[in-house]
């Protein structure tokens, strides 16, 4: 059973503040990193999506429980390549050669190791024609 937390107005406008703050370029790293762990989905969101985020919190994010939150992280063109080795084993474990979704996007980020790119194009990640061979990057969409 899923437990659900009434929150106060206080709650709800400090929650909404933090998401503003996530959004804004102007927010430090320091507090970025703060952000990552927050208790709010969309806190954690919208530092997935910041393009300031630095990569330790990346990493976090790509952690998440939350799928949308997962997504978002992988989708930044900061995540670094030893978060993606993790996310790329975890699909690996749980699905085999069943489901690419992630690594689908793994194989084509900026920052992935050439011994993982390797991997995954052997094992069939990337669903691109023949000639694309992993080397095309997915465009910046952070």
């Amino acid at each position: 059973m899923i437990k659900f937390r009434v929150r106060s107005y206080q709650d709800r406008m400090a929650g909404y503040r933090r998401v503003l703050e996530a959004r804004s370029p102007e927010t430090t790293l320091e507090r970025l990193r703060e952000l990552a762990g927050d208790e709010i989905r969309p806190v954690r969101l919208w530092t997935a999506r910041n393009p300031r985020t630095p990569a330790d919190a990346l990493a976090r994010l790509l952690g998440d429980a939350d799928e949308s939150v997962q997504w978002n992280a992988l989708l930044h063109t900061g995540t670094p390549g030893t978060a993606l080795e993790w996310l790329a084993d975890e699909e690996e474990a749980r699905y085999g050669v069943r489901h690419f979704l992630c690594r689908s996007l793994i194989v084509h980020h900026p920052n992935t190791p050439d011994a993982l790119r390797r991997r995954l194009l052997r094992a069939g990640a990337c669903g691109c024609p023949k000639w694309c061979g992993g080397r095309i990057p997915f465009r910046r969409l952070t």
